[in-house]
């Protein structure tokens, strides 16, 4: 595989994937919430996906997976799910063979995001579904700490991320590119602290009604686009 420039911040990322089990309470519940954005039938393309374990959580659509990651690619492999090694600046599909495209937290990660975006819009077919999810910037915490004048941007070697969004942003970042919003989904609002709402699975759900009605404040921006 031809090496690219744009995928360095997400191999390095996934150089620690490996430590997050997909056994987690709280990425089960991500990829529940997120796999009722997915279309019922047609074919996906699951960018960044790691070992494939989201697959687990779709129905009725095609699965195949697309990461950077040697060793994810063949642990997938091993489960018989459909992977390919590939970058996502360079995806190796034809123009509009796809019915729906999944990016879960991987947009952050990207030295140039515009150029993964620009081939998830080719390989899409038209009207087909672009379900995306990454960090919201503008969260609860986020907002508490700059009032307090603290720091909201951790450093490269904490978080990995190299980009960050706005639900604001975000929509208007993938207009640009030649997406319309068709579909919002709210997790959870990160309060009083993010660690403490991510423990208490009851507090956490009562947090996600207090998201449904402030999503600018959600932890995380989840939703699906439609090509045009």
């Amino acid at each position: 595989m031809t090496e690219h420039m744009y995928d360095l911040g997400t191999k390095e990322v996934h150089k620690e994937a490996s430590q997050l089990s997909e056994k987690s309470p709280l990425k089960i519940e991500k990829w529940k919430i997120v796999s009722k954005l997915v279309p019922l039938s047609g074919l996906l393309l699951d960018i960044g996906c790691y070992n494939g374990s989201f697959s687990r959580y779709l129905h009725g659509i095609n699965y195949v997976g697309v990461d950077v990651n040697v060793q994810a690619i063949k642990e997938a492999k091993r489960k018989k799910i459909d992977v390919v090694l590939a970058s996502c600046d360079s995806l190796p599909f034809k123009r509009e063979s796809f019915d729906a495209c999944s990016m879960i937290e991987v947009v952050e990660h990207l030295y140039f995001p515009g150029k993964a975006i620009e081939e998830v819009h080719r390989i899409l077919k038209l009207n087909g579904k672009l379900i995306l999810t990454t960090p919201n910037f503008a969260n609860f915490i986020n907002r508490v700490n700059l009032l307090m004048g603290l720091d909201i941007v951790p450093g490269l070697e904490q978080s990995q991320h190299i980009r960050f969004f706005t639900w604001k942003s975000l929509n208007a970042f993938l207009r640009r590119h030649g997406f319309q919003l068709e579909n919002r989904k709210a997790w959870f609002l990160p309060f009083p602290l993010k660690r403490v709402t991510e423990k208490y699975p009851l507090w956490r759900k009562a947090m996600g009604l207090a998201g449904k009605l402030l999503p600018n404040l959600n932890v995380t921006l989840m939703g699906r686009w439609r090509r045009i």
